[in-house]
């Protein structure tokens, strides 16, 4: 007991206590309390004596700490200065302070520790258009130091709702016609980041397909109106009309309505099928690829995964690296950098991914000049 009243005396002038004075503080206020119901309990008229001066204050102390000492341990554990992201997710969240992988590593290979150096809130969409403007309100309201997100749809949401705090994201279509940035070299507002979209790549899909169909005289497009500000496919009409291909548009919402899209396409004998940048089509690439399949219609994507679930071809830049990218960004603004200073980047790397095994189930005997522009093989 005395040790640590003697202790106690050298933390009673301290404003701040690390963690072993709080131990100790505590540790001598359950004594303080244990004894005193002691004494309680065996109570019997004391001698009349003059009481010391810590005597009459030890007391008092000891309450005072049984209240402020566990707000000193919630302060002090959980630091004001340390950053908290806000990560914006299209799929649901695995944790609460989850985030892209890629992401994570970007950082991480910068010397941040996701959960111990930063913070990370997630909030999901959980797949939904209007989820994203609900998430990115909460982010907002959690006040959090920089929004971050890996889908232009949700870059958007989050700058609808904030035009302060710091936005990182990729995006797939023109930030600057989105009114997100001035300029790719100076974007001067709160959103930076990295763009993979070019007008040229819808061009240069369809050039591809129609060396693997070169009979290729129409196309069938899955595209969702829910992210129409895009200008995809004005770009796929335009691109098609200088190579003399036809163009079918079919608006999908849903996985539902995806299905229904590709019975159309049976009904009017359609030759291939070509899909455009969205994150509810990026879901169901197994179902396009089977339907595909089912229909013997080559397909051409925009992003490698739709290969390597069965689709035939696909033209697209690593979206992995463009990721990891986004953590240079985020480190840049937590070094004190103003997003509008921080150019938009673009890719530079763009690769073609086959599926041999889809070519073959569709009879198609690709020609070597194809295949030598190839980089991935899926066999």
């Amino acid at each position: 007991m005395f040790r640590y009243r003697n202790a106690l005396r050298q933390l009673a002038g301290k404003l701040f206590l690390n963690k072993s004075e709080l131990d100790t503080a505590l540790t001598y206020t359950i004594a303080t309390i244990t004894s005193g119901i002691g004494a309680i309990a065996r109570w019997q008229k004391p001698k009349q004596r003059k009481p010391t001066k810590f005597q009459l204050i030890y007391p008092g102390l000891a309450c005072a700490l049984v209240t402020v000492i566990p707000n000193f341990a919630v302060a002090q554990s959980s630091p004001t200065d340390v950053p908290v992201i806000g990560y914006l997710a299209w799929w649901p969240c695995k944790t609460p302070s989850s985030m892209s992988s890629d992401i994570s590593r970007g950082l991480t290979d910068l010397g941040h520790k996701p959960g111990e150096t930063i913070m990370i809130e997630c909030r999901s969409a959980n797949q939904s258009p209007e989820g994203l403007t609900t998430a990115a309100a909460e982010l907002v309201e959690l006040r959090v130091d920089m929004i971050v997100s890996t889908s232009e749809p949700a870059a958007r949401a989050a700058y609808g709702a904030t035009k302060t705090i710091p936005i990182v994201s990729i995006f797939s279509g023109d930030p600057i016609s989105a009114g997100m940035a001035r300029s790719l070299a100076q974007p001067g507002g709160n959103a930076t980041g990295v763009s993979y979209y070019a007008t040229e790549l819808t061009g240069k899909r369809l050039d591809l397909l129609r060396k693997a169909v070169p009979k290729l005289s129409a196309v069938d497009v899955l595209s969702n109106p829910d992210v129409s500000y895009f200008p995809f496919e004005e770009d796929t009409k335009r691109a098609a009309g200088l190579l003399g291909i036809a163009v079918r548009v079919h608006h999908v919402r849903t996985p539902t309505d995806i299905d229904n899209a590709f019975a159309t396409m049976k009904a009017e004998n359609a030759q291939a099928v070509f899909v455009l940048p969205d994150l509810m089509l990026a879901g169901e690439g197994s179902r396009i690829a089977a339907l595909a399949i089912e229909q013997q219609l080559p397909s051409m994507t925009w992003g490698s995964w739709y290969a390597n679930q069965g689709c035939l071809l696909a033209y697209s830049t690593r979206y992995d690296e463009l990721q990891y990218r986004l953590g240079y960004y985020i480190d840049r603004i937590l070094k004190g950098a103003k997003p509008g200073d921080l150019p938009i980047e673009q890719p530079t790397q763009y690769s073609l991914s086959i599926n041999l095994k889809t070519a073959k189930i569709l009879g198609l005997k690709l020609p070597q000049t194809l295949l030598l522009q190839a980089d991935n093989f899926i066999e």
